[in-house]
């Protein structure tokens, strides 16, 4: 007599990448981009996540230029020397809405323990996206 195994999923076949997929978007995929908040929350997540190239991407190339000393490909690295410790990014977060001024758009983080102690952020729009002027965390890097 031969005895087969079965495992018991509940859900086969496509019904389960179906799912898996909805999962997904119901999700969402993250802050939205096309605000000066949800970039700000964007490349906060980043460093918080120590995805070094994700907050790099978030980051004005004029900043990054200047900031790396003509180095811009190297953002990464900087990035990751500057702030060896992390984790005060893991609980800040975005004061209000931002405030639109001819520099581009002004608007304060804080770590959630200390609501007082904000930071101004710049986000500007850049080649048709938004990105950081300026981030929390520049005044304080190891450089």
């Amino acid at each position: 007599m031969t005895v087969h195994a079965t495992r018991a999923t509940g859900v086969q076949g496509p019904s389960r990448l179906f799912l898996a997929l909805a999962a997904v978007v119901l999700t969402g995929c993250g802050p939205d981009l096309d605000t000066p908040e949800g970039t700000t929350r964007a490349f906060v997540d980043a460093m918080a996540e120590r995805d070094w190239d994700g907050a790099c991407e978030l980051l004005s190339h004029d900043f990054v230029h200047r900031a790396m000393e003509g180095n811009s490909q190297y953002c990464s690295v900087y990035l990751e020397r500057w702030h060896p410790d992390t984790s005060r990014y893991e609980s800040l977060t975005v004061q209000g809405e931002a405030a639109e001024t001819a520099d581009g758009y002004r608007l304060e983080v804080a770590p959630g323990d200390t609501p007082e102690d904000t930071e101004e952020v710049v986000v500007v729009e850049e080649s048709g996206r938004l990105v950081l002027l300026s981030y929390p965390g520049r005044d304080t890097a190891v450089r």
